[in-house]
């Protein structure tokens, strides 16, 4: 969904009268990790050492000629930003780190497969108790009723249940969006 992300680089066959414009060699990127086509077109995932960049190519498109698409969406700063670093890679130019907003934090990738973790056990049927002790891995989910009931687990587990089923449900697009 390169139209959600703002770390996706969309490139457009230039208008015409855009002759001079050379080539895209995707491999002065830097080195290409992932390639990927569907119908909709072909998207690169580059990786410099600053960061990935992820460029989306329509589907019948040559390396030739290319435009960035910058929609004026609540994006875009941040598209603008991935594309100025784009233009500096094929310059040769030094390259910053992606915008604060694209890129996650240790503890951001430790939460977000936390939640993933939490939606799976509850998606399989699992509730609280099971999200406690296979997530959370708490000795607690084995505690009786009325002792589990206040538990800080307890209710640990069920915002995380809570949160994962937002954040499958739709809350990934703010995540995209580097929101």
């Amino acid at each position: 969904m390169p139209e959600l992300s703002p770390g996706t680089l969309i490139l457009e066959p230039a208008p015409a009268g855009f002759d001079h414009l050379t080539s895209l060699d995707a491999t002065q990127l830097g080195l290409i990790v992932a390639d990927d086509a569907d119908d909709e077109g072909r998207e690169l995932v580059v990786n410099d050492g600053s960061g990935e960049l992820h460029v989306r190519l329509p589907s019948d498109h040559t390396p030739t000629r290319s435009a960035i698409l910058l929609p004026p969406d609540i994006s875009f700063e941040l598209r603008l930003d991935v594309a100025l670093r784009f233009v500096r890679r094929l310059r040769g130019q030094r390259v910053k780190l992606l915008p604060a907003a694209l890129r996650l934090t240790a503890f951001q990738k430790r939460r977000l497969i936390e939640l993933l973790h939490a939606f799976d056990v509850h998606d399989a049927g699992g509730g609280p108790r099971d999200v406690a002790a296979e997530v959370l891995t708490s000795d607690h989910a084995r505690l009786p009723s009325v002792e589990w009931k206040d538990s800080h687990a307890r209710r640990k587990a069920n915002r995380l249940i809570h949160d994962s089923i937002a954040l499958v449900e739709r809350g990934y697009l703010k995540l995209l969006r580097g929101l």
